[in-house]
């Protein structure tokens, strides 16, 4: 009895479930989706009776074009977004590595250098003892390391 009663009770669930509405929609890559709740620029469709298949609905929701200018927008906004967040991804690679650049700039010339100096504030050059000169070398090569990478 109890076998019987789970048999009707799920019967009746696919019965419910297969005359509840449909939408399709397409998204951002092309692919089609079907499901019970309607989403932005989705199209009403039902199940056929005795075909067993879907049929577009032959009179889509009033607020149809509404719903697909909204769509439409929202598209628009995420795919200007991803297009500014390229943008910023390709600016700041470029400025990596520029900065890289620049640190190795440095980093090879200080090792070429005999004496290493830097400027006093009356402008002239103040040269480096041996020990802070090996120092300077070694934050320059820390340096590289942190803008280039290991």
């Amino acid at each position: 009895m109890r076998q019987a009663a789970a048999a009707a009770l799920i019967m009746s669930l696919a019965i419910a479930a297969a005359q509840a509405d449909v939408y399709r929609s397409v998204d951002a890559q092309g692919q089609v989706h079907y499901s019970d709740t309607p989403t932005p620029g989705s199209v009403l469709v039902h199940v056929q009776r005795g075909g067993g298949g879907l049929a577009q609905s032959s009179a889509p929701p009033a607020a149809a074009p509404q719903t697909l200018a909204k769509a439409n927008a929202q598209v628009q906004d995420t795919l200007a977004k991803q297009a500014t967040e390229q943008a910023v991804q390709q600016d700041l690679e470029h400025t990596r590595a520029d900065q890289c650049t620049k640190a190795k700039s440095d980093y090879d010339a200080a090792i070429a250098a005999r004496r290493i100096y830097k400027t006093g504030a009356d402008g002239e050059r103040e040269y480096l003892s041996d020990e802070e000169a090996e120092q300077q070398r070694v934050n320059l090569h820390q340096a590289m390391q942190t803008a280039c990478g290991s």
